[in-house]
């Protein structure tokens, strides 16, 4: 792995994907990358281009969402390395039927939509971020263990019986990709709307999202961690590097058996999305990747001055809280941070309260300019963050 010329210092690198997250940063030689956007194809090479690096010491994906979880799976097709990947644990609840049961876990998947009494138009994301809320009341429901150490036996008998199993795998691979034409016509015969088609077609994606990068991360050699969601709980990671804030890493996991439904929509919950931080130094101010959560938690975070805030879902109103606690937090009193947006060219997004947040403002695409899309580029130097060939936000 080459590294950069700028060993030493803290470099961050806000990826200019199309859609989604890609977050890059190195502190005193070691390197990260936090979420890959949504483009499968280009990213690896795009992420070559622009950090001049063959790869990371640690590769994390904070939830199941495409536009921060595809870019991931170009990144280790592509043979980039990656030391460590950290997943959510959620991933592991049903990852045994997902990846040595696809015919029978898709045909519960079926039954399940069929079955389901939500909105018509519902985002399989939206879904997860209702099923989240109300796991959080089913305290005293029979739980289920998952051995984290156990799913590698899981991953070695895949590899045993990769020829076995190569139809039904493709199964997931190939389904997203029939004419829509085709499977209306099916899920017509089933008497399932296409709010509910649309369902299946997001939660084919969310599993077949989940199968390769584990799988690829299998094969890769990388150690896999898994840090699972906890509102009250934080624990793991690498102290002086980057810790996670709202989750705690694990080897056993306990909770509620889902459903094959339950199970796709929360791996892409926004709600629950992993959020960590690259912790301060004597030299060097804290970094916080947001992911698309709300920032909702229970959990302490230690906010500071010049600290570097990547923007809740791209800046979306639906995250409001997470400014509004920002503000509660810190009483007003710290205004010198750095905020950092990454999207697509978007009309609701950034919302008015993420304008308002006191601090600077960079975005790899604003929304009011007509200006090219940048990767935003950050060095800690001279005790401030300084922009390289980086211009600053002009949404209005």
């Amino acid at each position: 792995m080459n590294k950069m010329d700028s060993l030493g210092r803290t470099n961050f690198i806000a990826i200019g994907v199309g859609q989604g997250d890609a977050f890059f940063f190195e502190k005193d030689g070691k390197t990260a990358l936090i979420d890959g956007g949504r483009a499968r194809l280009g990213f690896a090479k795009q992420f070559e281009r622009v950090t001049g690096l063959d790869g990371v010491d640690i590769l994390v994906c904070s939830h199941n969402d495409a536009d921060h979880a595809q870019g991931l799976i170009g990144f280790l097709e592509s043979g980039l390395e990656a030391k460590e990947v950290w997943l959510p644990a959620s991933w592991t609840d049903r990852l045994e039927d997902l990846l040595l049961r696809p015919y029978e876990f898709l045909s519960e998947l079926v039954l399940n939509i069929k079955e389901a009494k939500i909105p018509k138009e519902i985002s399989l994301s939206k879904l997860g971020d209702y099923y989240a809320i109300r796991e959080e009341e089913k305290v005293n429901e029979r739980l289920n263990e998952v051995n984290i150490e156990y799913l590698e036996n899981v991953l070695e008998t895949v590899s045993d019986f990769e020829d076995i199993w190569e139809i039904e795998f493709d199964l997931f691979n190939l389904l997203p990709f029939y004419p829509y034409s085709l499977f209306a016509f099916l899920f017509r015969l089933l008497n399932i709307n296409n709010g509910k088609l649309k369902l299946l077609l997001e939660a084919l994606c969310a599993g077949n999202r989940i199968r390769n990068i584990v799988l690829l991360a299998y094969h890769s050699g990388a150690l896999i961690r898994w840090f699972n969601y906890n509102e009250f709980k934080n624990e793991g990671g690498k102290s002086d590097f980057l810790i996670p804030i709202n989750s705690e890493e694990v080897i056993k996991i306990k909770r509620p058996r889902r459903t094959a439904l339950e199970y796709l929509a929360l791996t892409t919950s926004n709600k629950e999305s992993l959020v960590f931080m690259s912790p301060s130094t004597n030299d060097t101010p804290a970094i916080l990747f947001t992911a698309d959560s709300d920032l909702s938690f229970k959990q302490k975070i230690d906010w500071e001055s010049k600290m570097l805030i990547t923007a809740p879902h791209h800046g979306s109103k639906l995250n409001a809280y997470a400014y509004k606690r920002f503000k509660k937090d810190t009483n007003n009193k710290i205004t010198d941070v750095v905020w950092v947006r990454s999207d697509m060219k978007s009309k609701r997004r950034p919302c008015e309260l993420y304008l308002k947040a006191p601090g600077k403002k960079y975005c790899t695409i604003c929304r009011s300019c007509n200006l090219p899309k940048q990767n935003v580029r950050l060095i800690y130097k001279n005790n401030r963050w300084v922009p390289i060939s980086t211009r600053e936000c002009c949404c209005k």
